[in-house]
């Protein structure tokens, strides 16, 4: 049985930083590969690669810096409705 874990810290065990694969990356921002590519090809998602066409890797801060550039305002909490709505009424 797979377990998907959360995320680890920004950092590795070493104190370096930690870096995800495309579908690693994915699977944290809870969508598809080629939506990581797509956010890559224009520019919204940092990345790392040592030389063109080899390994894309992603820094933990990349994502971090995307998630707060991505934020449209507060988190909205469900509970701050102050009203339930309303069954619906029989018709007369």
């Amino acid at each position: 049985m797979n377990i998907i874990q959360s995320p680890s810290p920004l950092t590795a065990d070493n104190g370096a930083p930690r870096f995800y694969d495309l579908r690693e990356v994915a699977q944290i921002l809870k969508c598809s590969v080629r939506t990581v590519r797509r956010l890559l090809a224009d520019g919204r998602l940092g990345y790392s690669q040592e030389r063109k066409g080899g390994v894309i890797r992603v820094s933990a801060q990349d994502i971090a810096d995307y998630y707060e550039a991505s934020r449209i305002g507060p988190a909205v909490s469900h509970r701050s409705r102050s009203r339930r709505r309303q069954p619906a009424r029989a018709a007369a």
